[in-house]
């Protein structure tokens, strides 16, 4: 075939090549008007649409069938010229030469079909959808292995520790000389581990009930059932969050102690702990409830008003997220514990250790001021717990940071104010704090040192008011609780007191009763007198 663009001029010399007598001189038949009208019409036809081929070919987007612009069928003014390879003559028929057969031709409208046919023209709420259900898939991928992940620590907890703790204490091998000492009591493992049992259980159950819902998992599926039948189950974070204190510093008086400080470093050898530590992996549970909360909150959220869980999840979404708020000062008490510890484990000479009832209350660079030199000392790092303000010095110790220790205030019955400059000895946003006796005993009242003052130099007035503010409040309850402690000591001493005048009179007269009826006995079988004596029921008149 041919191509549109060729000239008239061009089609007659090609056809004059292919005849057979092309030496011998043709003779060409004389046109008639009519006829010469005809061949200047498709002359024109085809220098029209030869200019318009070769003008758009390079802008047309080229197909897999060799075709160019769709809109190139829908010309009705811009025919082609078709002539046949093996004929030497032009074709008497002007048609569009394409590569479909004549029994595929497209209609007119088809045509226009195409033509106003836009691949952007999509299902858009079809795409919204299957994005919808992606990321709630995704959503619950992310809990089923979070999940798992959790449980696998919590396994790990009860096989490497809890589980040889117990039978190590069960065991009769440790006694007396030359035997095995015990690492740790039955009831210092109940302090360290509280309710893990029940915690392990749980979420044995919760992983059990999310792999059944996730076998039958759908674009429409629920969980929200799911989740409401945990809810009641997690309460048992509640008891495990109130014995975390005393978990954590249990485990650090236990690590003190060498047999269990042996075991643990043996246990910690254990490949599947993947450098996890005992600690460490009690530390795992105080942050469960808050990625069930970020978790079931992201679902509740990306599931639209028309999917069948969506009241259900909004439920479940309320009822994560009281619970959450619910624990939550617990688990910013857990979280302070954490770092008490971590100050502690970093301390260097502390002649103090670790308390179950200690808080950090607030820390910062502080300066002590020397007021008759008017000079200042070294800036310390200040520690304010909620018992003490200690006061130590980092030091670098390879990779390690330590605190060597400087020193301690303790604060029961201390007394704080803010000093002025002149004060101060010429310095600015000063404290003043004035200790309690040291070495005081509060039963006996029996003072054995004196009073110490301390004045530090904060940073700026802002600083000085925050120390002085939250130094005020650990003062005042410091003194509630002497306040409390000492009542309760006066109260148990009086009730000791009248439990001992109660069983010394009643001593008295059980005594005096079991000698009247001796007496009494006497009496009746030594004599043949029938005059009775008065019993303990009917004592005689004093005369």
């Amino acid at each position: 075939m041919y191509s549109p663009t060729s000239s008239i001029n061009d089609i007659q010399q090609h056809q004059q090549q292919r005849s057979p007598t092309s030496n011998a001189a043709v003779p060409r038949r004389r046109l008639s008007s009519a006829q010469k009208n005809r061949h200047d019409t498709h002359h024109q036809s085809v220098i029209s649409m030869s200019s318009v081929s070769s003008k758009g070919s390079s802008n047309y987007t080229r197909y897999p069938s060799g075709m160019t612009n769709l809109t190139a069928f829908s010309s009705e003014t811009s025919p082609s010229l078709c002539l046949s390879p093996s004929s030497s003559t032009p074709a008497t028929t002007v048609s569009y030469s394409s590569p479909y057969s004549k029994d595929n031709r497209l209609s007119e409208d088809q045509f226009d079909i195409i033509n106003s046919l836009e691949y952007d023209d999509v299902d858009d709420a079809l795409i919204d959808h299957e994005l919808i259900h992606r990321n709630r898939e995704a959503l619950v991928q992310q809990l089923y292995n979070s999940e798992t992940a959790y449980l696998e620590s919590l396994h790990l907890v009860t096989n490497v520790f809890l589980q040889p703790l117990r039978k190590d204490a069960k065991s009769s091998s440790f006694a007396f000389l030359g035997m095995k000492k015990m690492v740790c009591t039955e009831r210092e493992t109940r302090w360290l581990f509280g309710n893990f049992d029940e915690i392990f259980q749980t979420h044995r159950d919760i992983l059990s009930h999310l792999e059944r819902r996730l076998r039958i998992w759908g674009p429409t599926q629920i969980i929200s059932d799911v989740f409401n039948a945990w809810f009641p189950m997690l309460h048992v974070y509640q008891a495990y969050l109130d014995n975390y204190d005393v978990a954590v510093t249990t485990y650090e008086r236990l690590t003190r102690y060498q047999p269990f400080k042996k075991f643990i470093d043996s246990a910690h050898k254990d490949p599947s702990l993947k450098g996890a530590t005992l600690l460490s992996l009690l530390q795992i549970p105080a942050g469960c409830i808050n990625r069930y909360a970020q978790l079931i909150g992201k679902l509740a959220d990306v599931t639209t008003p028309m999917h069948p869980d969506y009241m259900g999840l909004q439920t479940c979404k309320q009822r994560i997220m009281a619970l959450a708020t619910e624990i939550k000062l617990k688990v910013d008490d857990a979280d302070n514990v954490d770092q008490v510890l971590m100050i502690h484990q970093a301390l260097v000479g502390a002649p103090f250790g670790v308390k179950a009832q200690r808080r950090l209350v607030l820390q910062g660079q502080l300066s002590r001021v020397v007021v008759n030199s008017r000079s200042t000392g070294e800036e310390r790092t200040y520690f304010l717990f909620s018992d003490l303000l200690a006061f130590v010095r980092p030091k670098q110790d390879g990779k390690r940071t330590i605190l060597q220790y400087k020193g301690h205030i303790t604060l029961e019955r201390a007394r704080v104010r803010g000093l002025t400059t002149d004060e101060a000895g010429g310095q600015e946003h000063c404290i003043e704090i004035v200790s309690s006796f040291q070495g005081v005993d509060t039963l006996n009242t029996t003072y054995m040192g004196a009073p110490t003052t301390h004045v530090l130099c904060c940073n700026s007035k802002e600083e000085q008011e925050e120390w002085l503010k939250q130094l005020d409040l650990v003062i005042t309850l410091l003194d509630r609780a002497t306040a409390r402690a000492k009542n309760m000591a006066a109260n148990r001493r009086m009730q000791q007191n009248r439990s001992m005048a109660s069983e010394t009179s009643l001593r008295r007269f059980g005594g005096g009763s079991r000698a009247s009826s001796h007496s009494s006995g006497g009496s009746t079988n030594g004599s043949s007198s029938t005059t009775s004596r008065p019993g303990p029921s009917s004592p005689s008149p004093r005369r």
